[in-house]
């Protein structure tokens, strides 16, 4: 009897480190005292089915736990804060239960260590969906609607606003906004992938087409660079005589994004 004590203790006290976990991830908050946070809430889970309590005391105490694991590991400065926090807690905590409830229906009743696989695959599986949404999330941030202007032609695209993307041309001392083919082709259909990616083509057909060297970690390219009449982005930001650099690098299956605006432009 010990020992299946001590057993569940320990599952107990895995199950609400995760939980603990999984709320920082959400909110991007490294839980303090999780260790202690975590202890209390097992033992809580431990005695409470040892009486005989009504569904809503034990309801109650359920909300007092959580609310107690709040305040130990995070900072809930006002109502607000604390409200948020402890919603999480809650959600993650039914997350857990509701999947080994779900389980339970499916095989009946399993061994402790089921549980722990279950929840840690549950876990897995939430921290990969919290990693592609705060990652979406910060794309959208910095995403702004693109207007480019030439010819009398008027394309829309999506860009991207990429730090890391202080690319300058040597010619004009402009910033250059780098475009995959798929927009390059728009300005110049003519022209097909092939004979793009293997720089086949007149560039003196291309409006002040010319090459800019690129210099890599141990390697060096070139990409063509060329100018378009008008480029907006967003409402309020308009540019005439912009540098547009065709790129191959597959910048688009990072960011989802066609245009990846230069750094100096915003």
């Amino acid at each position: 009897m010990e020992i299946i004590i001590e057993y569940s203790l320990v599952v107990n006290f895995f199950v609400n480190s995760l939980i603990l976990k999984l709320t920082g991830l959400f909110l991007k908050e490294k839980p303090k005292f999780w260790f202690l946070s975590a202890l209390i809430g097992s033992i809580i889970a431990l005695i409470l089915p040892l009486y005989r309590l009504s569904w809503i005391l034990k309801i109650v105490i359920i909300l007092a736990m959580c609310s107690l694991m709040v305040c130990i590991s995070f900072r809930a400065t006002s109502i607000k804060k604390f409200l948020i926090y402890f919603c999480y807690i809650f959600a993650s905590t039914f997350l857990f239960g509701g999947g080994c409830f779900a389980l339970t229906n499916i095989i009946g009743s399993f061994p402790l260590f089921i549980v722990v696989i279950v929840v840690m695959f549950i876990y897995i599986i939430s921290k990969i969906v919290i990693a592609i949404q705060q990652r979406k999330n910060m794309i959208d941030k910095f995403t702004f609607a693109v207007t480019f202007i030439d010819n009398g032609k008027t394309f829309y695209e999506e860009g991207y606003l990429d730090s890391g993307n202080v690319l300058f041309d040597s010619i004009t001392k402009k910033p250059i906004i780098l475009v995959t083919f798929d927009v390059f082709h728009k300005f110049y259909s003519n022209i097909n992938y092939i004979n793009a990616y293997t720089k086949n083509y007149d560039k003196s057909l291309i409006k002040d087409g010319h090459f800019v060297q690129i210099k890599g970690v141990g390697s060096n390219s070139s990409i063509l660079v060329f100018r378009v009449d008008e480029v907006h982005v967003g409402n309020d930001r308009h540019y005439k005589d912009v540098a547009l650099g065709l790129s191959f690098s597959g910048f688009d299956k990072s960011f989802g994004k066609r245009v990846l605006l230069n750094n100096a432009l915003l």
